[in-house]
């Protein structure tokens, strides 16, 4: 528990240097047409809704594929890498033109902080945070096995 804003701390740093390093290999011109690869998908109020959806839905289930597949010892298998690309690849197909697909706070906070766009930034704090936390207690409660669930055991 004393890792936790250590962790957090280089994500989020992790994230900047990352967008810093994209600024300066890519062109000024695509740079800003691109908004500095900052989630520029949403622009009005009434794709909201279906991007948090979207954040959490998708960040759920990445999250259960890592959860129960490396973590869970009943459901553990050595394909794990292997299902979270998949996992990943599928949730950028079908949420990229709704949400563009952020799964992590660092990803956007970084391109956020180097392009200064901030539109409906909070989008991408909520979804994978909410998605994150329902898919562990999914896990802890119901989906784990004996030895991880706290009930039903």
């Amino acid at each position: 528990m004393n890792m936790v804003i250590p962790y957090l701390a280089c994500q989020l740093t992790g994230g900047v240097l990352g967008a810093a390093m994209a600024k300066l290999m890519t062109s000024r011109e695509n740079y800003n047409k691109a908004h500095g690869a900052a989630f520029a998908v949403l622009q009005s109020e009434g794709q909201i809704g279906g991007a948090v959806f979207g954040e959490i839905a998708m960040t759920c289930l990445v999250t259960m594929v890592v959860l129960l597949g490396a973590v869970n010892a009943t459901t553990r298998s050595p394909l794990v890498p292997f299902m979270v690309g998949c996992t990943v690849i599928i949730n950028i197909l079908a949420g990229g033109d709704i949400s563009g697909t952020c799964l992590n706070p660092a990803r956007a906070f970084g391109p956020a902080v180097m392009s200064n766009y901030w539109s409906y930034h909070w989008v991408y704090w909520l979804g994978p945070i909410a998605g994150g936390l329902i898919a562990a207690v999914l896990v802890r409660f119901i989906l784990g096995d004996r030895n991880i669930r706290l009930i039903l055991k």
